[in-house]
């Protein structure tokens, strides 16, 4: 990172608040995922028919959106104005030229230097050269001088490093001039960018009711801001919870910083919220089409079903120190401490809430994806907000173990938390059989049979309570049809909308324990097998 050079600092630092500038301060900030509404406050005397000025308004800002409110007076007009700001920085601009006048002459004389420091090493190159030319001619004398040649090749090289010295000395004060001609350059530009795009100020125009100060706000939309949600879970299983703390990752480019301000969140978005939906007209049209012959295919598909809450309180210890209010479909939160936001982008991690919830654990296997077994928690959203979806961070009290994506989840509503896997309990799936057969009278079907066998085994020194699960396939078509076979292990739940059989087995310490499934697909021999 580079420092910036004392005079250009001494220069920003006293014009950097012109004089007259409006004492007015960010007070809130209302943040939606895709933009936010920021307010600004300032205090003055009410005497007459005063003007509560805003300056330095950020090119984000929606002039349109700009709205204004005072207490102890009455507002009457609200007045936005663009307009060339030359007189603004013209002190700074004339300053910054000269101190890029003075640069510019030091840089010429240094490359004067450096050539006089080029030009001395090279003469005692020479006279290098020359000497050891000269010792060389006296070695066949028959006295030869030793002194008068050290005194000629100390002397030249005395030259050389001396010349050597100087260039280097030279090319680490030009280094530093041309890091500070930059850093004027680029202030000039700047400076040169604010000047065409002009200076944005918003002017209120009071009258006092009654004597005393009046307190003005100014609030208006800036768009390049937006945050999103991030959560962290500690598992507590020793008491049947999990802490779940709520975190926001605030971003803008609004060009002006939040500092100190009073940050609320919304999970509104203020576009699709106020735009309904458009109905298309429905038509229905036909054309002739060969007959073709039916083929079978597999189709995998993810179905989410939405659940309602169950109005249960599930909080163990409420959301602690957050303050949330209901907007019709979204929610407000505030963050409980004043926040400091760069407006350059800087992404900043704000913690929302901490809620302790109510959790039931238990393990969970799916041997076909993974021959593991997972610790899973299954909870309620008992925060008085939805959460929105997300990354979690999972944590338990031997640290942390990954990261799982949540979906949004609605007050009130049930979800679950994987909390790594577990060691102590293993899965094991083998295939049995998986053959096709003809079937019927005149071989008029066909039959695939399917034959899985797992086997669950507890090394833990308690007993525990594993659940695991296989998927069947769903058939959509009234001529084929699955059925499970009777060597099917009793004991399961199998969901028809989702062909999922589900084993809740409890294993006693040391224990295995062996499960079985069975099933056939009766498929008519008009269809033409896919991938089934």
């Amino acid at each position: 990172m580079r420092s910036v050079s004392p005079f250009v600092a001494l220069v920003l630092s006293a014009l950097a608040a012109p004089a007259g500038a409006s004492p007015s301060r960010i007070a809130s900030v209302l943040v939606y995922p895709d933009r936010a509404q920021v307010t600004r406050t300032v205090s003055l005397p009410c005497e007459g028919r005063p003007v509560a000025v805003f300056e330095g308004l950020p090119p984000s800002a929606d002039r349109l959106s700009l709205r204004a409110r005072a207490e102890g007076a009455q507002v009457e007009s609200l007045v936005y104005e663009q307009r060339a700001s030359d007189t603004r920085y013209g002190a700074e601009a004339e300053a910054l030229e000269q101190r890029r006048q003075v640069l510019t002459r030091e840089l010429a004389a240094l490359d004067d230097a450096q050539e006089s420091a080029q030009a001395r090493w090279q003469l005692g190159a020479r006279f290098n050269a020359v000497a050891v030319e000269q010792v060389q001619r006296e070695l066949a004398a028959p006295r030869p001088d030793a002194r008068a040649w050290t005194a000629a090749l100390e002397s030249a090289l005395g030259a050389q490093l001396e010349a050597a010295a100087r260039k280097a000395a030279t090319l680490a004060r030009e280094r530093e001039l041309r890091a500070e001609a930059q850093e004027v350059d680029a202030r000039l530009a700047a400076l040169a960018a604010a000047s065409e795009r002009g200076e944005r100020r918003a002017e209120v125009r009071l009258t006092c009711t009654a004597q005393g100060e009046a307190r003005v706000e100014l609030s208006y939309l800036v768009g390049g801001a937006g945050w999103e949600p991030t959560y962290e879970a500690r598992s507590d299983e020793a008491h049947g919870a999990v802490e779940l703390t709520t975190l926001a990752t605030v971003r803008q480019r609004t060009g002006e910083d939040w500092r100190g301000a009073k940050v609320t969140l919304s999970t509104a978005v203020p576009l699709q919220n106020a735009t309904p939906p458009e109905l298309r007209s429905l038509q229905l049209r036909a054309s002739e089409r060969p007959e073709e012959r039916k083929v079978l295919v597999r189709r995998d598909e993810y179905r989410e079903h939405a659940r309602a809450g169950s109005g249960e309180s599930a909080l163990e210890s409420g959301a602690q120190d957050l303050r949330a209010s209901a907007q019709g479909l979204s929610v407000q939160l505030q963050v409980p401490d004043a926040a400091d936001v760069p407006g350059d982008g800087t992404a900043v991690r704000l913690q929302v809430a901490r809620t302790r919830l109510r959790a039931t654990f238990h393990f969970r296997a799916v041997p076909k994806l993974l021959p593991a077994v997972f610790r899973v928690a299954r909870l309620t959203n008992a925060a008085p907000f939805p959460l929105l979806p997300g990354s979690v961070e999972l944590f338990r009290p031997s640290g942390f173990l990954g990261r799982q994506t949540l979906e949004r989840v609605a007050q009130g509503a049930p979800f679950e938390l994987t909390f790594g896997q577990d060691e102590g309990l293993r899965v094991e799936r083998a295939v049995v059989d998986e053959v096709r057969r003809t079937q019927g009278l005149f071989g008029g079907r066909y039959r695939f049979r399917y034959a899985y066998r797992f086997t669950l085994a507890n090394h833990h020194a308690g007993a525990e309570d594993v659940e695991l699960a296989e998927h069947l396939p769903v058939s959509e078509l009234d001529d084929v049809s699955v059925r499970l076979e009777d060597t099917t292990s009793a004991g399961y739940q199998l969901d028809t909308g989702d062909g999922i059989a589900t084993w809740r087995v409890r294993l006693a310490p040391g224990e295995r324990r062996t499960l079985e499934l069975a099933f056939h697909v009766d498929v008519p021999t008009e269809y033409e097998l896919g991938d089934l």
